[in-house]
């Protein structure tokens, strides 16, 4: 009896085998942050391939620069006489000179604003070639009061409209800089004169002081 027991203890016991868990069904679920990192992605892929398909519009646009302006002439009517032609980007006129502008106004002129060029971005260089070429030394308009005044224009061939803003920037540089020259010779002057007054006034006083 005691060899059958000992022997059956000797008998190793089978192992429990373990069963694997239950799916949790909401781990097959796309979690929140999933979510909202792929609609993240997708929103900066499109503003990446819109950002690209703006520069690659701006790439193309060419500017076509207007040598000659009429007296009169505003911003509202050069794009009406130009838009039925071509669509415009942008346009800028530059305005004449002050001084310019009150001689005139001296002289018993016009005191309006004028401007005395200007320049104009169209979305291609074909059309900026075109219409250079098609109105150029031809009236600006069959009736109207700028129907006597030719267009003078020219396609700028690599010209940007950064170059034009560059080009602003430097003139007003320019102008500012010559402007403080002026104001800084303007004081000097006015202290030199003042100087002049108070060694005058000191002078005056010797004499009075050895004529007593």
């Amino acid at each position: 009896m005691s060899s059958s027991s000992e022997s059956e203890s000797e008998v190793p016991s089978s192992p429990q085998q373990s069963l694997p868990d239950p799916p949790d069904p909401q781990s097959s679920k796309p979690s929140k942050s999933n979510k909202s990192k792929s609609k993240s992605s997708k929103l900066s892929k499109s503003r990446l391939a819109a950002a690209s398909a703006y520069a690659s519009s701006l790439n193309r646009r060419a500017v076509v620069y207007i040598s000659s302006l009429p007296p009169k002439i505003t911003v509202s009517k050069l794009k009406t006489l130009i838009t039925p032609l071509c669509e415009v980007t942008r346009l800028y006129l530059a305005v004449e000179d002050k001084s310019v502008r009150k001689r005139r106004k001296k002289a018993g002129g016009s005191s309006s604003k004028r401007f005395t060029e200007g320049w104009v971005e169209v979305p291609s260089r074909s059309l900026a070639r075109q219409l250079a070429s098609t109105l150029h030394m031809t009236n600006m308009e069959k009736k109207g009061p700028h129907s006597d005044d030719l267009w003078c224009l020219k396609y700028l061939k690599g010209f940007k409209w950064s170059h034009l803003t560059e080009k602003v920037a430097y003139e007003r540089r320019v102008r500012e800089q010559r402007l403080r020259v002026e104001m800084s010779k303007a004081k000097r002057e006015v202290k030199e004169y003042e100087r002049k007054i108070e060694e005058g006034e000191k002078f005056e006083q010797m004499v009075k002081k050895k004529k007593r």
